[in-house]
C-alpha cells in the first residue's frame, strides 16, 4: 500500500506511466485507422479512375498495345490489370460484383482512355447519356429539342454547362447519330479580342477586309488557337464541317442550309457558330431573320461582356460579317473591325460522364 502512494506521489513517474498509456492508445488508433483505410470500399466513380490510372501505368509499361492509325482502337480487361498487379481485384474495392473493358482510342494524335464499368448495381455512363437523360427533348419552352435532325438547347434558362479543358462551355446542340456533342465558349472575355480579316478588298475598294472565311485572317487564328490551346484534350475532341455560306439579312431558311451551301474541304477542330445556330437557340417566334431584335430575347448565348463574331458572311456585302452585340441582337459589322473570339468546338459524347447536372456552379464533366 505504502508503495502504491509512493508511486502516486512520484510526479516524474506518473508522466511516464500516463505517457505510455496515451502512446498506446494512439498507437492502437492508427493501427486501426489504417486497418479501416485498407479495407475501405470506395465509390464506383473513384474505381472508374483508378481504372484509368492502372490502364495508363499498363500500356507505359506494355507499349505495343498502344493503339495507332493503322489499329484506332485497343481493348484492355480489368483481369488484364489485375493479373498485372496494376489494381487490385475489383470486388475488393467495392460493394459490388464488377468487371470492366476499358477502350484505348487513337484519336487526333492522342490516346482516350475509356473504362466501361460492368457492375449488379451500376454501370458506367456515357456523356452523351447523362445529358439526354438531365434534359428530356421537349417542344416548348427551356429546354432541348429535336429540330433540323439534332438536338439544340434554346431558351434563356437551360442546363447546359459543361466544364472542359479548364473553361466553362454551353452545349449548342448534340448529333444523335453519331453522340457528338457542340460547345460553344461561355464568356466571351476568355477569348481573344481580334479582327475577323483586314485585307484589301478590291471588288469594294476598301480596306474593311474580305469576307471570305477560308482564305481569312480569323481562320488562321482559329487553327494556331487549336494548336495552342487544346493539347491536353485533343483526344477528346471531333472535327467538324466548317459550313462557310453566305447569308442575305432577310433569309429566314434556318435549318443550315444556307449556310451549308459552301462547306469547306477540310474539317476543322475550332470554328465559330453559324449564324442560324444563333437565331435557333431563341425561343421567340419573332426571332426568324438576322434584322429581328427579338433573337435576343430568350436566348441562352446572350453574353453581355462583349461583342462576338459568328462564322457567316453577309451576302450583300463583301467586307461585312455577322457579330452578335452586347444586348443580343445580330449586327453586320466590317471584317477589320476587333470583337471577341468565341470558340466553339465538338466533343465525342461517347467520353465517360464523370460529375455534374449542367448548371454553372455543377457543369457537366467528362472523363
Amino acid at each position: 500500500m505504502q508503495k502504491l502512494k509512493d508511486i502516486m506521489t512520484d510526479k516524474k513517474l506518473m508522466y511516464y506511466i500516463f505517457g505510455g498509456i496515451a502512446g498506446i492508445v494512439i498507437l492502437f488508433g492508427a493501427i486501426f485507422l489504417v486497418l479501416k483505410m485498407l479495407g475501405r470500399k470506395i465509390s464506383y466513380s473513384e474505381l472508374e479512375n483508378q481504372l484509368y490510372s492502372a490502364t495508363e501505368k499498363y500500356l507505359k509499361e506494355n507499349d505495343i498495345y498502344y493503339p495507332n492509325e493503322e489499329n484506332p482502337e485497343t481493348i484492355i480487361s480489368s483481369e488484364d490489370l489485375v493479373q498485372g498487379k496494376y489494381i487490385k481485384e475489383l470486388n475488393k474495392l467495392v460493394k459490388d460484383n464488377c468487371s470492366a473493358e476499358i477502350e484505348v482510342l487513337y484519336k487526333n494524335g492522342g490516346y482516350a482512355i475509356r473504362p466501361l464499368l460492368s457492375c449488379d448495381k451500376y454501370e458506367s455512363q456515357l456523356f452523351y447519356d447523362k445529358i439526354l437523360a438531365d434534359n428530356p427533348v421537349t417542344d416548348e419552352g427551356n429546354g432541348l429539342h429535336d429540330l433540323y435532325e439534332m438536338l439544340v438547347f434554346r431558351g434563356d434558362r437551360v442546363n447546359n454547362y459543361v466544364k472542359f479543358n479548364g473553361t466553362l462551355w454551353r452545349i449548342v446542340k448534340m448529333n444523335p447519330v453519331d453522340n457528338t456533342i457542340y460547345l460553344i465558349l461561355d464568356n466571351v472575355k476568355e477569348a481573344p479580342n481580334d479582327i475577323w480579316d483586314d485585307r484589301y478588298n478590291t471588288a469594294e475598294e476598301s480596306r474593311h477586309g474580305i469576307n471570305d472565311f477560308p482564305v481569312s485572317v480569323i481562320s488562321s487564328t482559329l487553327k494556331e488557337l487549336y494548336r495552342t490551346k487544346f493539347n491536353t484534350v485533343k483526344a477528346k475532341m471531333v472535327p467538324m464541317d466548317i459550313c462557310v455560306g453566305k447569308r442575305s439579312n432577310t433569309e429566314t431558311i434556318n435549318d443550315g442550309s444556307i449556310e451549308c451551301s459552301y462547306v469547306m474541304e477540310e474539317p476543322e477542330f475550332v470554328t465559330l457558330m453559324q449564324i442560324n445556330d444563333y437565331i435557333n437557340a431563341s425561343t421567340d417566334r419573332r426571332c426568324n431573320t438576322v434584322e429581328d431584335p427579338a433573337c435576343g430575347n430568350y436566348n441562352y448565348l446572350v453574353n453581355k461582356n462583349g461583342k462576338w463574331w459568328t462564322l457567316t458572311a453577309d451576302g450583300t456585302k463583301g467586307t461585312k460579317v455577322y457579330s452578335i452585340n452586347y444586348n443580343g441582337n445580330i449586327n453586320s459589322d466590317y471584317a477589320n473591325s476587333k470583337k471577341f473570339i468565341r470558340l466553339m468546338i465538338a466533343v465525342d459524347g461517347n467520353n465517360l460522364y464523370q460529375e455534374g447536372n449542367g448548371t454553372s456552379n455543377n457543369p457537366y464533366i467528362m472523363k
